[in-house]
């Protein structure tokens, strides 16, 4: 009786994932996926491939002439500038428009939306600490 069963079980298994692996790679994603990725792009998620990086090394950048600690010293100024100004020219770089008057009347406009919400629990007073540190307080046993 138990080798029927375990044959059962074993032929259930079988056919189920032999029923759903040929499904898998022939579906087309939803209708809805294209459109959620082009509004993904849009809302401004950086890709890798978008951020500023230190450009790469001219070939005088070899280990042999940096060397050299003016040499050194010379090609790390040019690639921090260039690193700089590539962050620079991101538009995420552009200034703040708000003023500080602007900031501070919209942090006032949270404070007043959290003001409505319920406090936060209260926690035990000390003489409740007390109380149940004397019940749960018991000495050790030693060896």
């Amino acid at each position: 009786m138990p080798k029927a069963c375990l044959f059962a079980v074993i032929a259930i298994c079988v056919a189920g994932c032999a029923s759903t692996s040929g499904t898998a790679g022939n579906e087309a994603p939803p209708e809805w996926f294209e459109q959620r990725q082009a509004e993904l792009a849009r809302e401004g998620f950086p890709e890798l491939g978008r951020v500023p990086t230190v450009p790469a090394a001219t070939p005088e950048e070899t280990p042999e002439n940096l060397a050299n600690s003016k040499t050194a010293k010379a090609v790390a100024i040019r690639r921090k500038t260039a690193l700089r100004l590539a962050m620079l020219k991101d538009p995420r770089a552009d200034p703040v428009t708000l003023t500080p008057e602007e900031i501070l009347e919209w942090g006032n406009e949270l404070k007043a939306k959290l003001s409505g919400k319920p406090a936060p629990a209260d926690f035990l007073s000390d003489q409740e600490v007390a109380s149940l540190r004397a019940k749960f307080d018991r000495p050790r046993a030693r060896r």
